[in-house]
């Protein structure tokens, strides 16, 4: 029966869908990507310590525990309406927190873009791994390659409406989530896949189904925690270690962007090379690669400019797994793409504030260089688990005509 339903899958690579589901990708992660601008900024506004300013980010993040959950919802009723307008409504929340004029409505308007961007990536992810066909990898590194871009264009336009209209015009920004919407609206058909899912969902049993496939499961979830742990430092602390080490604040800038960018290169070889050697080939490469060549970065960090471009290759080797895993939630259980695809977003979403938090106590106590250099190692704990996962899944085939 599984193998059945697994075969069930689009053999066609629909190169349309991918790019509006990334684009949609882009539209909506621009606005959870907001948040480090936003923290100083509505501290400064509405005179909250940075105690309570830094509660935003969880508020943002908390919701994504329920996106197992809604994928499930999602696979049983149309995932195209949640995937449809779920920008429009993180547009909209986000957008409000720049004139809100209590705290407690901020994090009000960060927990509805929580729940926006819960319902939002499961059922995206699960579309993605219908229209990537025999090149899931390359899809799904296309998908997460507009996230990246979000995250990576999101602090500079934001820092320049603040310049020109002040946390007042924020709204202006909403018009991206809108338009994304809209371009869904109009777009995107899911009536296959919905259809296809629904049936599925009448005969699966999703924890027997887990249970037999618990060792690459286990792979799975391990190499995502693995990978959270070695990307987390670098993503929320890099700026404030150069800083410390006497950088400007400018400079910190262009590193963290450097990082960011390198993300969508990063994506995207992965995913491609993920499709050529499997998954497990494409997760050992970057668990074997990523912790030389951040060693190698803390040894020589300088201030240089020279160290930006090692910031980007470190970025490749480490960012890979973010779609690398997505594929392999699809690859595993096919006929429940919403409810594993959502569980490998969840536990993503909460180890990395586990390793944030964890991450700034060890800080405190020994210092950021040291909490860094302790974090080296990280993306090796990533090994045993990429080796749980069988060499063949991932690996492409030819479609028979």
């Amino acid at each position: 029966m599984a193998r059945a339903m697994a075969g069930e899958r689009r053999a066609v690579w629909d190169a349309g869908g991918v790019a509006l589901l990334s684009w949609a990708h882009f539209a909506h992660d621009l606005y959870p990507a907001f948040l480090g601008v936003l923290v100083p900024a509505i501290q400064a506004k509405l005179g909250v310590s940075l105690f309570w300013a830094s509660a935003m980010v969880p508020a943002q993040q908390l919701p994504s525990i329920v996106q197992p959950f809604l994928g499930y919802v999602a696979d049983r009723t149309s995932r195209r309406w949640f995937v449809v307008l779920t920008p429009g409504v993180a547009a909209l929340a986000v957008s409000s927190v720049g004139v809100a004029p209590h705290f407690s409505l901020v994090l009000l308007f960060l927990l509805v873009s929580g729940l926006a961007s819960a319902a939002f990536h499961a059922p995206a992810v699960a579309l993605v791994g219908e229209f990537g066909g025999q090149r899931l990898g390359w899809a799904m590194a296309v998908f997460m390659a507009g996230g990246e871009l979000a995250r990576t264009v999101a602090p500079l336009l934001l820092t320049a409406v603040i310049a020109h209209f002040t946390l007042d015009g924020m709204p202006i920004v909403m018009v991206v989530g809108l338009a994304a919407s809209l371009t869904l609206y109009l777009r995107l058909r899911t009536e296959m896949s919905d259809a296809i899912a629904r049936r599925h969902a009448g005969s699966v049993r999703l924890l027997p189904l887990l249970r037999e496939r618990r060792r690459p499961l286990l792979g799975l979830l391990g190499s995502v925690v693995a990978n959270t742990a070695a990307v987390t430092p670098p993503s929320f602390f890099l700026v404030e270690y150069l800083l410390e080490r006497g950088r400007s604040e400018w400079y910190g800038g262009l590193a963290l962007s450097a990082f960011y960018a390198s993300g969508i290169i990063g994506g995207l070889v992965g995913g491609s090379l993920s499709d050529w050697v499997g998954r497990r080939g494409a997760l050992l490469l970057s668990s074997l690669g990523t912790a030389p060549l951040l060693a190698l970065y803390l040894a020589l960090e300088d201030g240089s400019w020279l160290m930006l471009p090692l910031l980007v290759v470190i970025g490749v080797f480490a960012t890979p797994p973010r779609s690398v895993t997505l594929a392999l939630a699809n690859d595993i259980a096919p006929e429940a793409r919403g409810p594993l695809s959502g569980f490998t977003l969840a536990a993503s979403f909460v180890a990395q504030s586990v390793f944030a938090l964890a991450f700034g106590a060890v800080a405190d106590v020994l210092g950021i260089e040291r909490a860094f250099w302790l974090t080296v190692g990280a993306s090796l704990a990533g090994v045993p688990f990429a080796l749980l996962v069988p060499a063949h899944i991932g690996r492409a085939r030819p479609v028979s005509g």
